[in-house]
């Protein structure tokens, strides 16, 4: 699955989780200052990309996430992005 595949997908998880329309919704658009995504909502989201991507999100690499296209790269690397980063 290509970058762009995984954020269509990712964008409309995103945009039913936060209310907002899937337009406005761009890679680099902040999800907690931008779209005001609170804990919950990124919780929910981490959720919903588990379920979606069969993937295990690593809690620390959520954490991390600030926009789609973070989130995009975790779920390329399979939920792991910052504990390999750490561990280079």
């Amino acid at each position: 699955m290509s970058d762009e595949e995984i954020f269509v997908e990712l964008r409309a998880i995103c945009a039913r989780i936060l209310s907002v329309d899937p337009a406005v919704i761009a890679p680099d658009l902040d999800l907690r200052d931008e779209l005001e995504a609170d804990s919950l909502d990124m919780a929910e989201l981490a959720a919903a990309t588990e379920d979606r991507f069969k993937i295990v999100v690593d809690l620390d690499t959520a954490k991390q996430a600030r926009t789609l296209a973070d989130v995009v790269t975790m779920v390329r690397d399979g939920g792991h992005q910052a504990r390999a980063a750490q561990a280079g």
